[in-house]
């Protein structure tokens, strides 16, 4: 896949001090309250988030992830602690992951924020979407996975077309193709 084939939603990487910070940015034609319920109460995260997560709003309090495997296997995620919660605007935990597993993106020390701001426009709304990671092939594993996540908080909250398990790969190529190690 061509890199200069942007696709749409493209999120972006760029190196910090201590890692790579993945990036999306997605507007919605929904009010500020309806992306906060979205990004927040459990009911709208279950929608499009890839894990259940739950947290009671307590800054420093722990933060629970569980993968629902096939067949209603769950398994649980590396813990996590809620480092910043400011209603209606800022959701974001700190995880602790562990040195091996068996997907790169679950791989260190990580800090996932949501930020909900208002639109250009009166009842819309704004969602600025960071994922901090330690190493390049941790990142390169959660671009294509929250690509397609926040494809599906679309579906969610505008009614846009699911993303399919083909658009899933066709992501995960594009963020290969245009930041992977041997990309030019």
């Amino acid at each position: 896949m061509d890199p200069a084939e942007k696709i749409e939603g493209a999120g972006s990487l760029t190196r910090t001090g201590n890692g790579y910070r993945v990036a999306f940015r997605r507007a919605y034609a929904r009010p500020l309250a309806d992306l906060w319920q979205a990004i927040s109460a459990p009911e709208g995260l279950d929608s499009w988030y890839p894990t259940r997560l739950r947290t009671d709003g307590v800054v420093g309090n722990p933060v629970t992830e569980t993968f629902e495997g096939e067949e209603g296997v769950s398994e649980e995620a590396p813990p996590g602690t809620l480092t910043a919660y400011e209603p209606p605007h800022v959701f974001e935990y700190r995880v602790e992951g562990p040195d091996e597993a068996p997907y790169p993106g679950m791989l260190g020390d990580q800090t996932i924020r949501m930020e909900a701001r208002p639109g250009e426009t009166e009842g819309s709304s704004v969602l600025v979407f960071t994922h901090d990671v330690e190493t390049l092939p941790s990142a390169l594993d959660v671009l294509g996975g929250w690509h397609y996540c926040l494809a599906n908080l679309g579906r969610y909250l505008e009614g846009t077309p699911a993303p399919t398990s083909e658009d899933h790969e066709r992501f995960r190529r594009y963020y290969h193709a245009t930041y992977g190690e041997d990309a030019s």
